[in-house]
C-alpha cells in the first residue's frame, strides 16, 4: 500500500506529547520512483537551512546601542546579549525548525529510496549517500548551537539535540546525550563518499568533494584531527582552486556597495566543496566588525578587509558607525579556503612548519600582489595561534566563529571574556559558560515536555 508524504516544504516544529514533528503541508506527492527520490534530495530548499544567528553571539560583531535599541526584543538582540530567551512563548525557532524539517526529508529519502522503483542500485545509493551527507551537516549545526563543546569524556552525559532517524511524525523524542549524536554523524559519513559523482547532477546535489569536506569539518569540531587531516586532503585532491582577491575592483569606487567586479557568486564559486546558503542574508547588517575583528587586519595590504568591509553608505558616504559594516552576502559554502585551514590546524597542533606553507599559500591570493603576505619563522609554539587568527580572517561570517569560540575555549585556548552592555545593563559571556548553548525555545519545550531546557 502507498503512502502520501507530505513533502517538507512547511514549517516543522517538535509538537507536544502525542506527537515528535508536526507538518502543514503546502503540497503532496506520491513518491514511488528513485528519481522521485532524487529530486526530494536536490531541493534548493535543502542548502539553506542554517540560521546566521551564531554569527550575532560570537566575537566578530559590534553592534550600537542605537541598533540594539531598534533589535534588542528580537531574536537577534538577545542573542548578542546571551540572553536566558530567544524567543517569545509564540514565536518559532527558525534555527531549530528549518534544520529539522530538512532532516525529516533526509529520513524519508533513505527510508523509502531503497524499495523505489526506476532506477539502478548505483543511483539509489547515490541518492542515499546525498541525504546522509545532508542529514549529518544539518545534525551537526544543531549539535554545535545547542550542545556544549565535544568533550569524549562526559559526552555520555552531556546533551544534545533529539536524534531523529526515521521519518515518523507520531514519534516522542527527547534529547539524545552527544556521544549518540556525534557517532550518528560520524557513521552517516563513512564510506559515503564514494556512492557520490566526481561532480553533482546541479549545485543542489552534493558532489564527491562534499563528503570529504563535511568529514574534514566535523572531525576538526570533534578533536579527532588526524581524520580531519586526512580528509582535508582528501577534499584538497579532488578540489584545490583559490580565487584571487586581486582581480577584484569595484564596480564604483566611490560606493562599494555597488558591486566587485569578478566575485563569483556564492553558488558558483570555483572554491565551492559544499554550497551552503541561508535565507537571511540582511541579518548582519545591523552590526559593525568588531574592534578586535578590525585589529587582526591588515587594512592597507589584506584584501579580505577592501572587499568584504566598507565604512561608506550606499550613496558613497561616510556611515554613521564607529566601525566598519559587512559588505557582502553571507557565505555559508564549505570551501577550498577552510580545508586549507584544517589542515594548517591539524599540521601546527603537530607543531608541523608545513602550517606555514598552507597558509602562505592562501594569503598570496588574499593580498595586494607585492606585499609582503609570508608568514615566516613562527615559533612551533605559537603556530596554532598563528593559524586560528588567519582562520577568523578568511571564514568571517561564515557561520563558524562562535563554533569555533565553544571549541577553543573548551581546550583553554579561548580565554576572552565578552561583554555587552545595553543601557544600564552588562550581559556577560565566559568561557566555558552555559551560554555557549542556545536556549530551546519555549515553543519547542510546550508542545513537547520531554524536552529539557538547556541550563543557562
Amino acid at each position: 500500500m502507498k503512502k502520501i508524504y507530505s513533502i517538507v516544504l512547511a514549517v516543522i516544529l517538535l509538537y507536544g506529547c502525542d506527537s515528535f514533528l508536526d507538518v502543514t503541508p503546502k503540497e503532496k506527492l506520491l513518491p514511488e520512483k528513485v528519481q522521485d527520490f532524487e529530486e526530494l534530495i536536490g531541493d534548493s530548499h535543502n542548502i539553506g537551512g542554517a540560521y546566521p544567528l551564531a554569527d550575532i553571539c560570537s566575537d566578530l560583531i559590534f553592534m550600537t546601542e542605537e541598533r540594539l535599541t531598534g533589535n534588542i526584543m528580537s531574536d537577534q538582540g538577545k542573542a548578542y546579549t546571551w540572553q536566558e530567551e530567544f524567543y517569545r512563548d509564540e514565536e518559532d525557532d527558525a534555527t531549530w525548525n528549518n534544520a529539522y524539517e530538512i532532516i525529516y526529508t533526509c529520513n524519508l529519502v533513505l527510508q523509502e529510496t531503497p524499495g523505489a522503483t526506476g532506477g539502478s542500485d548505483a543511483d539509489k545509493a547515490r541518492v542515499m549517500a546525498e541525504a546522509r551527507v545532508n542529514r549529518a551537516y544539518y545534525y551537526w549545526y544543531l549539535h554545535s548551537c545547542y550542545a556544549p563543546a565535544y568533550d569524549p569524556e562526559t559526552a555520555g552525559t552531556d546533551l544534545s539535540v533529539p536524534l531523529v532517524l526515521e521519518p515518523d511524525l507520531e514519534v516522542k523524542v527527547k534529547r539524545a546525550t552527544s556521544d549518540k549524536v556525534v557517532a550518528r554523524i560520524l557513521e552517516d559519513l563513512k564510506d559515503v563518499a564514494l556512492d557520490l559523482p566526481e561532480e553533482g547532477i546541479s549545485v543542489y546535489h552534493l558532489p564527491r568533494v562534499a563528503a570529504y569536506a563535511l568529514a574534514a569539518r566535523v572531525n576538526l569540531y570533534f578533536g579527532n584531527y588526524d581524520a580531519a587531516l586526512e580528509n582535508a586532503e582528501e577534499a584538497l585532491k579532488l578540489n584545490s582552486k583559490l580565487v584571487d582577491y586581486n582581480t577584484f575592483s569595484f564596480k564604483n569606487e566611490t560606493k562599494p556597495s555597488s558591486g566587485i567586479n569578478n566575485r563569483p557568486v556564492a553558488m558558483e564559486s570555483p572554491e565551492m566543496l559544499m554550497y551552503r546558503s541561508s535565507g537571511f542574508q540582511t541579518m548582519l547588517t545591523s552590526c559593525c566588525m568588531s574592534p578586535e575583528l578590525l585589529a587582526i587586519f591588515d587594512r592597507e595590504a589584506d584584501l579580505r578587509y577592501k572587499f568584504n568591509f566598507t565604512s561608506l553608505d550606499g550613496f558613497g558616504k561616510p556611515i554613521d558607525e564607529p566601525y566598519p559594516l559587512f559588505l557582502q552576502e553571507l557565505d555559508f559554502n564549505i570551501g577550498v579556503p577552510e580545508m586549507m585551514l584544517i589542515k594548517a590546524e591539524c599540521l601546527a597542533r603537530k607543531k608541523s612548519q608545513e602550517a606555514l606553507s598552507v597558509l602562505n599559500t592562501l594569503r598570496a591570493k588574499r593580498f595586494v600582489e607585492g606585499s609582503d603576505y609570508e608568514l615566516k619563522n613562527v615559533e612551533a609554539d605559537r603556530l596554532l595561534e598563528v593559524v586560528l587568527e588567519e582562520r577568523q580572517r578568511e571564514l568571517v561570517y561564515a557561520g563558524l566563529r562562535f563554533f569555533d569560540m565553544k571549541r577553543l575555549a573548551k581546550e583553554g585556548i579561548y580565554t576572552r571574556t565578552l561583554t555587552r552592555q545595553f543601557k544600564e545593563t552588562t550581559y556577560t559571556l565566559e568561557p566555558n559558560s552555559n551560554r555557549y548553548m542556545f536556549p530551546i525555545a519555549a515553543k519547542v519545550r510546550l508542545l513537547n515536555n520531554s524536552i529539557e531546557q538547556n541550563p543557562r
